[in-house]
């Protein structure tokens, strides 16, 4: 460890000489185009003395691009996905410019993969620099990322769970199925830059524990009017689900707009679930069966403008609607025998939940120069209100005769989340950067709920089960972070520090604390072009309670079993690092631990007046730490084939409390996708997944893996992409096991949207003029927003 702090160190010592060491550099620059004319961007240029790399970069949206290097000999390479590689021997001894056209690759048509030369690893990042010719979507363009791992209802980054995915500076809040539609119709010509975070650094909050992923869109000034429309559906024997989507972006002059609505539409939802408990007494039996049908409606819209008033000045506003609706309809029969007494009972629950939201943000953005040094001033507002009803029925019978019991509840909650946030990104000389910025975040969240039992004709309150939470949290943020690289080198470090006071003013709980998040990236190439390098990373991250977990309202789940969440719940703090080989910029193996101080786990525990009754709630566990080793793999053994593949093998370490003993599991996850190019413009997609079984708190989850197959093609010029597919061909589903002192209940879970799903989907692209940029406007409050989101 003191060996590398002193080559940091070394290395920062070095730097200024070599920023200041500016006698007899001049400037190379040139505009690169096709032979059609059009500009090329984001085509690589960089210059060499033998094997060593002495300048390099990126073209712009223009095509244009501009290399400061001392006089003398160089070799000139241009290289882009889908043309011809560029190579020239020139003498700089004056500021020169020149014009490059590329030509047509051969191959250019057939590629299915983005070439390692267009992807680039720097200190804290990969950065995926996208051809518009390789004819993919989102998804199959982040599924060839490093390390990122898509699955049916997620994307992560090796494997780690949180990750937030940016398009234009702004969070996509959508997740799920949702997500993974809406990054569907986004096309390479839309996509200028992947870049993949595994370690956020100190300018996202310090609740971005997952790792963020930046998708960057193609900027044009051009007038127009670009759309998609798209129509998906999930067909199963117990489920039916609608997924429309539509989406609008026009240039008008100064002016740019963008419009977006989608909904999740699901009148059919089945689920079952069988449990069985194994008791310490051998005079004890259960045995349960739960049905539920679920029906809901989610929709939401969005309008955002933004106004370029000159070159170096932007203001821009936008609103979002969110609305779902649901009904949940659940039946359950459990028997009960203790010794020669069976209880029999049946419960029916009805639970109607609804929630609306609503958001507003608007933005300054001040450019200082044309390397992206701006000021930008965010100010956001969410608030939310959401309600439930619920109706609940039990029968019990047992020798002595029957019992019924009859109760309702009626739950309401608002929220209200105020954001201001101020930051300033500078660019220096030689690749040096600074950024600085000060965020403030106030929440207020208001929840109630009223527990009723029918007693004879009456409805009488049962303040066991009814709850008030009023609650506010006032956040403030502050952060700093500078980046450099000097030969070899390059180091990303940065420091945030957040205070944090919240209130529960019913069960009069108060915390005030301060916590500082360091945040540190450092690597090192072995070579002048960086086809092996070696990268370190930590950072300090913090992960609030989610709102529903702190809310202490009693879900009904059947007969002997409820949920509640816990007011109590304490922050988790996780340190996280990792050292990381990269071979020829996109194969990797990572090594690193993620350690965890009162993460928030779901335990399962008895009730107190009934110990046959058992409960879920979130508790904190004294300490998790997770060591892991991640390889991603994507190779290509064919031209019309590519395959990735990613793999993870944890050592688990739990201390519930501070006096338990150490539990230790070990984990292993896999993911792969085959993709083959086939004739006629059909893509066909082989999806696998894979976990053993997995541990959470006193609960286990057995071990599962699926099988999906997709099929796509494009018709009318590629304007309508058509995709079918089925997930989890084998109709693989979960099981649980949850480990009380008195007993062990095994729960088999057949939930309809986690089985075999037949997929269709009808995608439509439609442009008027010259297409153009979607330009969006970046939010503050989103890590706050995702803890409004409903379990």
């Amino acid at each position: 460890m003191k060996r590398v702090l002193l080559l940091i160190l070394l290395a920062m010592a070095i730097l200024p000489g070599k920023v200041h060491s500016q006698a007899g550099t001049v400037t190379y620059s040139g505009q690169i185009h096709n032979s059609g004319g059009d500009a090329i961007d984001y085509a690589t240029v960089v210059l060499l003395q033998g094997d060593r790399q002495i300048a390099g970069g990126t073209t712009d949206d223009a095509g244009n691009f501009a290399l400061k290097a001392d006089k003398g000999d160089y070799t000139l390479i241009i290289q882009c996905i889908g043309y011809e590689t560029e190579r020239k021997q020139l003498r700089l001894s004056a500021p020169t410019r020149e014009t490059f056209i590329l030509q047509p690759a051969a191959y250019a048509l057939k590629e299915v993969v983005v070439q390692a030369r267009e992807i680039e690893r720097k200190a804290d990042r990969f950065i995926v620099n996208i051809s518009p010719t390789s004819g993919k979507d989102g998804t199959e363009l982040l599924s060839q990322a490093p390390g990122v791992w898509l699955s049916d209802d997620q994307i992560s980054i090796n494997g780690a769970s949180g990750t937030k995915v940016f398009v234009n500076n702004r969070e996509i809040k959508l997740t799920g199925e949702e997500l993974l539609s809406y990054l569907r119709s986004l096309k390479s010509e839309d996509i200028r830059q992947i870049e993949v975070i595994p370690v956020a650094g100190a300018e996202y909050d310090a609740s971005t524990r997952g790792g963020v992923i930046r998708i960057a869109l193609r900027r044009r000034q051009d007038n127009g009017v670009q759309g998609n429309i798209l129509m998906g559906t999930a067909v199963a024997s117990s489920l039916n689900r609608y997924m429309p989507s539509a989406s609008l972006n026009a240039r008008i002059g100064k002016w740019s707009i963008n419009a977006a609505a989608s909904g999740i539409f699901t009148p059919k939802d089945k689920s079952d679930m069988n449990s069985i408990r194994s008791y310490t007494t051998d005079d004890t039996r259960f045995s349960s069966l739960s049905r539920f049908e679920n029906r809901s409606n989610y929709g939401t819209g969005r309008l955002g403008i933004t106004w370029d008033a000159d070159t170096l000045n932007s203001f821009g506003a936008e609103i979002e609607y969110i609305g779902q609706g649901a009904k949940a309809n659940s039946y359950s029969r459990t028997e009960l025998v203790k010794g020669n007494f069976p209880v029999n009972s049946m419960g029916e629950y009805f639970q109607r939940n609804e929630y609306n939201t609503f958001t507003a943000t608007a933005n300054y953005l001040h450019k200082l120069d044309n390397q992206g040094s701006l000021i930008k001033l965010i100010v956001d507002y969410a608030g939310k209100k959401s309600t439930g009803n619920n109706d609940y029925f039990v029968l019990r019978q047992a020798m002595g005769g029957q019992s019924d019991t009859t109760y309702r509840s009626n739950a309401d909650a608002t929220y209200d989340i105020v954001t201001s946030d101020l930051s300033l990104s500078r660019y220096l000389k030689k690749g040096m950067s600074l950024k600085a910025g000060i965020k403030y975040t106030f929440t207020d969240m208001n929840d109630n709920s009223c527990y009723e039992g029918l007693s004879g004709h009456l409805w009488e309150p049962n303040p066991a089960y009814g709850y008030v939470l009023n609650y506010r949290e006032n956040i403030i943020g502050g952060y700093g972070s500078f980046s450099a690289g000097t030969g070899r080198w390059s180091f990303v470090a940065g420091l945030r520090g957040e205070y944090t006071r919240t209130s529960n003013r019913n069960d009069n709980i108060r915390r005030d604390y301060f916590d500082l998040f360091p945040n540190l990236n450092v690597s090192y190439a072995f070579n002048s072009l960086k086809t092996s390098m070696l990268v370190g990373q930590y950072s300090r991250n913090i992960e609030r309670p989610a709102f529903h977990s702190l809310s202490p309202n009693h879900i009904q789940l059947s007969d002997y079993s409820y949920q509640i969440g816990n007011p109590y719940l304490k922050p988790t703090y996780i340190n996280r690092f990792n050292l990381t080989w990269v071979y020829q910029y996109r194969y990797t193996v990572t090594v690193g631990g993620n350690l965890h101080h009162n993460l928030i786990r779901e335990f399962c525990k008895q009730d107190a007046n009934d110990p046959d009754i058992s409960y879920i709630t979130p508790e904190n566990h004294s300490t998790e730490n997770h060591w892991f080793i991640a390889v991603n793999l994507p190779f290509q053994p064919v031209r019309w084939c590519n395959l990735t593949a990613n793999f993870i093998g944890v050592k688990q370490d739990i201390r519930m409390s501070e006096s338990a003993a150490l539990a230790k599991h070990y984990l292993m996850f896999a993911n792969a996708t085959a993709t083959f190019y086939l004739p006629a413009g059909y893509n066909m997609e082989i999806q696998y997944g894979g976990a053993s079984r997995l541990y959470s708190g006193n609960s286990e989850v057995a071990p599962r893996h699926t099988l999906g197959f997709t099929l796509r093609k494009k018709f009318m010029n590629e304007r309508l992409l058509v995709t079918a597919g089925v997930n989890n061909i084998f109709n693989r589903y979960n099981n649980y096991v949850n480990n009380l002192d008195a007993y062990k209940t095994e729960s088999h879970y057949k939930e309809g949207s986690a089985g075999r799903i037949f997929k269709v989907s009808l995608s439509w692209s439609f442009n008027s003029g010259k297409k153009v940029a979607k330009k969006t406007i970046e939010r503050s409050s989103e890590s706050e927003f995702n803890r409004l989101k409903e379990k």
